[in-house]
């Protein structure tokens, strides 16, 4: 497996269950991305990419979008000598427009500081949307004038050509929730009960076990 995607649903649930306010279990979810990343590259997984606010997510209360906009501010800030350490590729997916400069500066900064690392990637969809991201790549083709087919579409997506072989939720919901809609045409998917601040290296683990026995025939007829 090249190309791991999660949907880390469950945050507000967990925090619920203990008692806790929402932005406590954002907080925890967010501490939980760059243990569950480091866990996939220990497994030779090679791009992760974590679904934390997706569009449809910026119609909740201002208060909670801006507190999880701060904690991606501040992780990035946290793990960007981790990622310049282990030459990991670091880029935000999703419309950013809104964000703060503040906010803004420090995505530009860890990406350009680590756009030169080619082994590992770390996604972060952000404001991401499957329709906005089509939407977006026919877009900049017109303003280019390059031809609209399919391959160019896909190459122009937030990820390029890098298509996820595995999505996994986690929160116990069976749907994509607009998540990467070209991307996970034939991508393989898992639904887990288990909320995202419990989702630990040792599900990381299980999933790429189960994920060996699937024969991937991307609608072609291959020998059992």
């Amino acid at each position: 497996m090249k190309h791991i995607a999660f949907i880390m649903d469950g945050n507000g649930r967990w925090a619920d269950n203990h008692g806790k306010t929402r932005q406590f279990g954002h907080e925890k979810g967010s501490e939980n991305v760059y243990d569950i990343f480091l866990s996939c590259i220990n497994l030779n997984i090679n791009t992760a990419t974590f679904f934390a606010m997706s569009s449809e997510n910026m119609n909740r209360p201002k208060e909670e979008t801006e507190f999880i906009s701060i904690l991606l501010n501040n992780s990035i800030k946290r793990h960007l000598p981790d990622l310049i350490e282990n030459k990991i590729k670091f880029k935000v997916i999703g419309d950013t427009s809104h964000l703060s400069s503040t906010i803004l500066e420090t995505i530009s900064h860890a990406e350009h500081l680590t756009s030169k690392y080619e082994r590992y990637k770390l996604n972060i969809a952000y404001n991401y949307g499957g329709k906005w991201d089509i939407l977006n790549s026919i877009h900049t083709l017109l303003k280019n004038n390059v031809e609209i087919s399919l391959d160019n579409i896909s190459s122009h997506l937030s990820t390029g050509s890098d298509f996820p072989d595995l999505i996994v939720r986690t929160g116990g919901y069976k749907r994509l929730s607009n998540f990467m809609l070209w991307q996970a045409a034939y991508s393989e998917l898992i639904f887990l009960d288990t909320l995202w601040p419990e989702f630990s290296s040792d599900d990381v683990s299980g999933i790429l076990d189960n994920y060996r026995s699937i024969k991937r025939k991307f609608g072609k007829l291959i020998n059992d």
